[in-house]
C-alpha cells in the first residue's frame, strides 16, 4: 500500500513538472509577449495610388486660399449678359419698397450709383419724408423681372451701356386686393472711378 503511495506521489510530481515547464514555456517562450491588457490591433487596409493620390489632391486643395483680384476684376472686359444680371438686380430692389421699411430700397441702392445719381437720391429721399405723410395704411410694392432684360445700347469702350428690365410689379395698399401691373425701367450704367454704376434708372 505504502509503494503504491509513493508510485502516486511521483506521478504527480512528474505531471506538475510537466505543467510547469508547459506553463514557462508559454508564458516566456512561445512567441510575442502580449500584454493582456493592451487594446486589440486594428488591422487598416493598405490604400491604392489612385486613393492616395485623391487624399493628397483633397488635402492641398483644402489650403488654397482664393483671393479676389480688383484690379483685374475692374480691367476685365464686361458682356452684355454682365449687364443685364446687374440690372435686372438693380431694377427688383429700385422698384420694390414700402411706407413702412422708410423706402429702404432707395438707400440700399445708393452703393450701385454714380454720384450724380447718389445725389438725386439724397435730394428724392428727403423730399418723400417732406412731402408723405403717414396715414397708418400700409403701402407697398414689389418688381419682380419676368423676361430677360433687353440691352438698349452697349458703348462700353467709351463707358456707356444703357438696358431695358420689363418687371411685373405688386402693389398693394392696406387690405384692398393687390394690383398687379406690368413695367420697363430704362437703367443706364457709366464708369466711374473704375467701376460700371447706375447713372440713371427711369420707369417707362
Amino acid at each position: 500500500m505504502e509503494n503504491k503511495n509513493k508510485k502516486i506521489g511521483k506521478v504527480l510530481i512528474v505531471v506538475l513538472f510537466v505543467l510547469i515547464l508547459l506553463f514557462v514555456y508559454f508564458a516566456f517562450l512561445g512567441g510575442e509577449k502580449k500584454n493582456p491588457f493592451s487594446k486589440p490591433e486594428v488591422k487598416t487596409e493598405e490604400k491604392t495610388d489612385e486613393e492616395k493620390f485623391i487624399e493628397m489632391k483633397e488635402d492641398a486643395e483644402s489650403k488654397i486660399i482664393y483671393t479676389f483680384d480688383e484690379e483685374l476684376e475692374r480691367n476685365r472686359e464686361w458682356s452684355e449678359d454682365d449687364f443685364k444680371k446687374m440690372a435686372a438686380a438693380f431694377a427688383e430692389r429700385f422698384g420694390s419698397y414700402s411706407n413702412h421699411s422708410n423706402y429702404e430700397n432707395i438707400v440700399q441702392s445708393k452703393e450701385f450709383m454714380t454720384k450724380k445719381m447718389r445725389s438725386w437720391a439724397d435730394s428724392y429721399l428727403v423730399e418723400l419724408e417732406n412731402n408723405s405723410e403717414y396715414s397708418g395704411e400700409y403701402y407697398g410694392m414689389t418688381s419682380k423681372v419676368f423676361v430677360s432684360p433687353q440691352i438698349d445700347s452697349f458703348n462700353p469702350k467709351s463707358g456707356q451701356v444703357s438696358v431695358l428690365v420689363s418687371v411685373q410689379r405688386f402693389e398693394t395698399k392696406g387690405v384692398s386686393e393687390e394690383r398687379v401691373f406690368n413695367q420697363d425701367i430704362k437703367i443706364s450704367y457709366v464708369k466711374e472711378g473704375g467701376e460700371w454704376l447706375v447713372d440713371e434708372a427711369s420707369w417707362q
